[in-house]
């Protein structure tokens, strides 16, 4: 999972970062982003390695992106340092700005949330208006001048990107639009942004930390829609209290009332957002989770792990992750005749534990 952390200079945006990444970042140019991958916590998988006596437990990653800011005075693309990034992203976390502090001036003069969120939308819509427009100018010329054969697609293209330009218009954003599965892969190389998953961190003081949940529901009755989640948090507390051993930070957490740690908040919302489920496959000494969007074929499934798996695929062998620690070993699951066989079209469920079968 690839996630670009971006927002308006002094919105804190870096103290997300460091927050969520404590220990796990990775040096890169300074002038351009930094990158974290950060093994997500997985008390699941670590009960089921446990189970199996697994040797080796591998996690399911989450790469953060920290981006400069995307759009410049007057100017709707981003700069070509945040291109690479962008175009990786599975979503966008959107750091907005909700804390006022004298010795940090916000850059509009201001603090509105609502302002910074509303502006940044419009952003992500012109900028993709613009490629909207500047193809459907190509496909005018284009078309006109090919052959039977070819205008055909020229113009089923041309009616794709005149209905979203007019939803685009009305300020509509392509997650937000119903577009087919052959639509969104007719448009998976135009390098949208509004058609990524957006969550929207608020950036509260620390002041605030009890009150914010409240701050959230406020800010998503307004906000949040389809793939727009909404959060509030503290940055400059979570990036403190990632730097502290779990004990000590647990202990804060409890007398600030600030509930679970930012990194583990986000990864429910990270899956959310994404709408990812999480597979397992206890295999020899190792014992690993496999996120993967929900409504993945078993088939897929097998392709997420290797492409040798997809090619030969014969079954699938699952069984919940619930049923197979009430069991206590695949062992005694095979015992009983739990383990189902499922093929090729078996959509994977949240918690499966999963055995690939395959020829080559």
């Amino acid at each position: 999972m690839d996630l670009a952390i971006v927002g308006l200079p002094l919105s804190g945006k870096t103290a997300t970062f460091r927050a969520l990444t404590a220990g796990h970042a990775q040096a890169g140019d300074a002038r351009r982003e930094h990158v974290g991958v950060v093994k997500l916590p997985d008390e699941r998988l670590e009960r089921l390695a446990t189970l199996v006596q697994a040797k080796k437990v591998t996690h399911a990653e989450l790469r953060l992106h920290d981006l400069p800011p995307l759009f410049g005075e007057g100017v709707a693309r981003p700069p070509p340092e945040a291109a690479d990034s962008l175009a990786a992203a599975d979503g966008l976390l959107f750091v907005v700005r909700a804390f006022r502090r004298e010795d940090v001036p916000h850059p509009q003069g201001s603090v509105d949330p609502g302002r910074d969120i509303e502006s940044f939308q419009g952003e992500l819509l012109r900028h993709d208006l613009a490629i909207v427009e500047r193809r459907l100018e190509k496909l005018d010329i284009s078309v006109r001048s090919a052959r039977p054969g070819e205008r055909d697609a020229g113009e089923r293209e041309q009616r794709l990107l005149q209905r979203l330009h007019q939803q685009l218009e009305g300020g509509v954003p392509l997650r937000d639009q119903s577009l087919t599965p052959e639509d969104e892969k007719a448009l998976s190389g135009y390098g949208f942004l509004t058609s990524k998953p957006l969550l929207v961190l608020l950036n509260i003081i620390e002041a605030d930390v009890g009150s914010a949940a409240e701050i959230e529901a406020e800010y998503a009755s307004r906000y949040r829609a389809g793939r727009t989640l909404v959060a509030a948090f503290c940055a400059r507390l979570e990036a403190e209290l990632a730097e502290l051993p779990p004990e000590e930070a647990a202990e804060f957490r409890r007398e600030l009332g600030a509930g679970d740690s930012a990194l583990q908040r986000l990864l429910r919302l990270a899956q959310e957002l994404l709408g990812l489920v999480t597979f397992y496959t206890p295999v020899g000494d190792e014992c690993r989770a496999w996120p993967v969007p929900a409504g993945s074929t078993a088939l897929q499934a097998a392709g997420r792990i290797h492409s040798d798996m997809e090619r030969g695929f014969i079954r699938a062998e699952v069984i919940a992750w619930e049923r197979l620690m009430e069991l206590g070993s695949l062992a005694e699951a095979k015992k009983h005749g739990l383990l189902r066989a499922e093929g090729k079209q078996y959509a994977v469920q949240d918690g499966d534990v999963v055995h690939i079968l395959f020829h080559v």
